[in-house]
Order: structure tokens, then sequence, then C-alpha cells
């Protein structure tokens, strides 16, 4: 993509950079009201009715350089290039010329978004850049892009002896290029993302909370403004730049075996069957090791109105069932640029018999009948 191509498609759509909902100045009602020409760029002015002020989104303001463009540098950092290829690469794409000294700024500007800037070192010197992350293309209907950070899983696994036991999430992960069972997906199957059976939600939390993800969905979903580009961008970004994040697009199944060990050997509540040779099938955005736990994350547009509770729950079975790791260790979450949502996957299939409690006063009646039950008989025998 040259330069009169990053202009062109700013002409096309402006969302590029953050579509602002309401004025950062009073909150008041805003319009679109023309477009300001940059060096490399065309970026959307706003107008609020309320206030009478006119500005640009934030992100892109004093901004010499597209975002598109500083988000590709600070990838490719972290995929192990040097300054001097990562100038090459972006003069060979953007037909623009950047130089060592502003990708050095980029990375101490917008630190606060590579936290693997601290696994870099490390990985370096023991990885090279094939060896660093593990890449397939997946025909599945549609073309999957299934990546596996094998340095970055290395490193979490040996940091934190918490993390141990998730090893053969790796062990799995390694194989999934070379035995992953492609005919299977490639063929019509059951896909998770459209089971609507209901599992029961009683006893299960779905918990909103502040996350990293939250602030790096923000920051790449600015630079793009394609739907389905938007969703491969932050996959890729948050797979090379972030410390948790150790794959993405990762192919799951679950077959009619499968569902018969949950519901007749652990007497978990799953409310559909699956037919002999027929499977569910899917794909997880991203899986995370954090905090002692392996979290299934979906990215999803419009996170707050949608509740994806099925489809990551079936994610949960598949990946459990073909790792060996116990449900007890995943947690379930989805997001976007705004939201966070998480819930535990063993809560929605295994529910905790309540026992039945009495109140003091029945307690006190229930141990005098006891006491008078036990007392003896006196003896009226005549000697």
């Amino acid at each position: 993509m040259k330069q009169e191509q990053l202009i062109n498609q700013s002409e096309e759509k402006i969302e590029s950079y953050k579509n602002l909902g309401k004025c950062p100045y009073c909150s008041g009602k805003i319009v679109k009201r023309g477009i300001r020409k940059k060096k490399f760029e065309e970026i959307q002015i706003y107008y609020c009715k309320h206030c009478d002020k006119r500005f640009t989104s934030q992100i892109t303001k004093n901004k010499t350089y597209p975002l598109k463009i500083i988000i590709d540098s600070l990838t490719l950092y972290n995929k192990l290039n040097s300054f001097e290829e990562i100038s090459e690469l972006i003069k060979e794409k953007y037909g623009i010329k950047i130089t060592s000294r502003i990708i050095s700024r980029w990375l101490e500007e917008y630190k606060k978004y590579l936290p693997f800037l601290r696994m870099r070192e490390f990985a370096v010197k023991k990885y090279s850049k094939k060896e660093l992350v593990e890449e397939a293309k997946m025909i599945h209907q549609q073309v999957y892009n299934f990546k596996f950070h094998r340095a970055k899983l290395d490193l979490i696994l040996n940091e934190e002896f918490k993390h141990f036991k998730f090893r053969p999430l790796k062990e799995f992960l390694e194989l999934v290029s070379s035995e992953c069972p492609h005919q299977i997906f490639r063929e019509k199957q059951e896909r998770a993302s459209e089971n609507k059976e209901n599992f029961d939600l009683n006893q299960v939390k779905i918990i909103s909370r502040k996350s990293s993800a939250i602030d790096l969905a923000n920051f790449v979903v600015q630079a793009v403004s394609n739907n389905k580009m938007r969703h491969e961008e932050l996959e890729e970004f948050m797979l090379f730049n972030d410390s948790v994040t150790v794959a993405v697009e990762v192919p799951v199944l679950l077959d009619s075996e499968d569902i018969n060990h949950y519901k007749y050997e652990l007497n978990f509540e799953v409310p559909f069957s699956v037919k002999e040779g027929d499977y569910i099938t899917g794909h997880i955005d991203l899986i995370q090791v954090r905090n002692g736990s392996i979290y299934i994350m979906d990215f999803k547009p419009s996170a707050k109105k949608e509740k994806p509770i099925e489809q990551l729950t079936i994610y949960a079975l598949a990946l459990s069932r073909l790792t060996g790791i116990r449900l007890y260790h995943f947690k379930c979450a989805w997001f976007d640029s705004k939201d966070y949502f998480e819930f535990f996957p063993l809560h929605i299939v295994y529910k905790i018999k309540k026992k039945k409690r009495f109140n003091k006063n029945q307690m006190r009646l229930n141990l005098n009948k006891e006491a008078t039950s036990l007392v003896l008989p006196e003896d009226h025998t005549e000697h």
C-alpha cells in the first residue's frame, strides 16, 4: 500500500482513527465537519454544536505519520527485526521512509502497549525470527491464520511455577500445524458460534472489569477501517506485543465421545448431544496464559450487547479435552475497545448442590427430639 492508497482509504471511509461519539470538552453532540490534510494522510474534523469547538481525534493529534505505520513498526520490532530492517519493510509496504530515531521514539512513546519488550531481550538470545512464532494458513470453509508464539509461552511456563502445569497446552499448540484434521473443518459441521443450546446460567457470575485488552483494542482498532481487518490486526498486535497472548485462531473440536465423557463420567450439565461421526468445530480468537489460568478470549465489536457464553463454553470444553487440562483452570472472556467480561466455564456445566439449611430454633428442636429418644425407660420390676 503506497502513500496515495493510504489517502484513498481515508477518502473511502474515514474510520481509520478514533470515531468520537461526543465532545471531549463538554460531552455535547458532535458532527463531522470536513477533512484535514496532513503530510501522509487525511483525518476527520469534528464540530461540537454545544461549545462551538472544532477538533480531531486525540490519537492522531500532532502525529506526522499514520497510526497504521506506527503500529506496524512496533510489531515488526517485536518480531525481532532491527531498526534498519523495519525502515526497509515500511518503505517497501507504504512508500514512506522512517528513520531509526523515529522508531526508537515510538517504542518509548507507546511502551505501555508493548509489555513484550521485557521478554524480547530473553527471546532474542534463544530464538531466531523463524522459531519465534509457528504460523499456518488454514482453509476451513474460510481462511484462518493460526499463529502460536512459541517463545512467549516458553517464557511464561518457565517464569512462574503456577503455570508449569500448562505444559500440555504447549504440546498441543506445537502439533496444530501438522496434525490438525483439516478435512473435518472443511466439511459442513456444526459451528460452536452457531450453537444456540441454552446452558444453565444459575450460579454463574459474569464479571465486568478493567483489562489491558480494552486498552490494546482501543489503540489498534483506530488504525483500521474494515471490521474483518480490525479483528486480524488486533490478534496480530496482541500476539506479538503483549506478554500473555500465546496463540490466535486456534482450531478446536468436540465429538460424541467428548460430550459423553463430560455428561456421564464427570456429571457435567451439557444441554446437547453430538451424533457419532459428527463434530462441533470452532476457532478460538486468542488464548492467553496469566494469573494461573488459561484464558479463552473473543473480540466482539459490540461486547456490551453480546453474550457469547455458549460459544466460549464449548471452546473451553474442547480445549480442555484436547490438552487434558482440567476445566477448573480455564476462564472465558469477551471484549471490545470499551468493555471486558469474563466468567468461569466450570460454573456453567457443574453446579454445586446446596445443602438444606435449618434455622437455629429448628436445630434446637431436632436436638431435643434426639435427646428424648435416647432416655431409657425406668425399671419397675418388683424384687
